[in-house]
């Protein structure tokens, strides 16, 4: 029997999660749930050749009305949060929690055996990396040390122009080191600024106005980015502060080594989520839309629970 694609990416993921978690239980095929030695909760999904990793964030206190209260100081934290985690929400999961996607590498995969106790020794690292960068998006308090323990400390220089160059895409070289890269919407122009000195992240800033936003616009945009980035793999909304302005932007990392391969799956998705969004924050940005918009979902501008 000739196994599938999918079928070594779903044996190669079975294999590496017991090797760095107390307790795996299958939840059916591409499926676990995953219980660490500190009782840190996680379930992880196959979806094609990405794996998303989830776990609960404020025990799911934030949810429905309290959704549009807390959005947007969910989003300052997003901005804060180590490598690829994030706080989203999702339509199967409307409450706030926190998530990790990454792409898995299916020639790498592929070229292993297939046994049930085959998994390469990069994805056993990816797994590790991110599940710890989970627990600190899903707890209140970090330990750094934990972090510390999971990062491959094999790192190398990464020449961002080379590396991009090996993915395909074009770009434009910067005075402070970074690089540029127009990502391909079909609506409005969008860029990414990747930067390499301390692990290589991608930032794209969806829209900057030239006055402070009303509440009601803070808060429509907000949810509106919390629920793209549950539908986004790789990408994290975010909300930075910028000359007393706070600017909502899309940011992704690829760790201290990616790949060409990486960055390709990753400025794609870029490309993806800053075309389903770009043109609603802007209209969001309107007071009175922004209001007629959380109106629609029952929810006043002030953040109020309506009675």
């Amino acid at each position: 029997m000739i196994a599938s694609m999918q079928d070594h990416l779903n044996i190669a993921v079975s294999a590496a999660l017991p090797q760095i978690a107390a307790k795996v239980t299958e939840d059916g095929y591409g499926s676990w749930r995953i219980f660490c030695a500190d009782d840190f909760a996680l379930t992880a999904t196959l979806e094609n050749d990405w794996l998303r990793l989830r776990a609960s964030f404020a025990n799911d206190r934030i949810h429905g009305n309290a959704i549009p209260r807390c959005a947007r100081e969910v989003l300052l934290r997003n901005g804060l949060l180590p490598g690829g985690a994030k706080l989203v929400t999702a339509a199967d999961r409307a409450a706030v929690h926190a998530a990790v996607e990454f792409p898995l590498d299916r020639e790498a995969i592929s070229a292993g055996p297939i046994a049930g106790d085959a998994a390469p020794d990069a994805l056993k690292a990816q797994l590790c990396q991110s599940i710890e960068d989970l627990r600190q998006a899903a707890r209140r308090h970090s330990n750094s040390s934990n972090r510390a323990a999971c990062r491959n400390d094999a790192r190398k220089t990464v020449d961002l122009p080379e590396l991009c160059t090996a993915a395909g895409w074009p770009f434009n070289r910067r005075k402070d080191s970074r690089i540029t890269v127009q990502l391909e919407t079909s609506r409005e122009f969008a860029q990414a600024i990747i930067a390499g000195d301390d692990g290589v992240r991608a930032t794209v800033e969806l829209y900057r106005a030239n006055k402070p936003l009303s509440a009601s616009s803070h808060q429509a945009i907000a949810v509106l980015l919390l629920q793209l980035g549950g539908l986004s793999r790789a990408v994290r909304p975010a909300v930075c502060t910028d000359s007393g302005l706070h600017v909502p932007v899309l940011q992704a990392s690829l760790g201290p080594n990616p790949s060409a391969w990486e960055l390709d799956r990753i400025l794609s998705a870029l490309s993806v989520a800053a075309g389903m969004c770009q043109r609603e924050i802007a209209l969001l940005a309107d007071e009175q839309i922004s209001n007629r918009y959380l109106a629609m979902r029952g929810w006043s501008a002030s953040g109020e629970i309506p009675v």
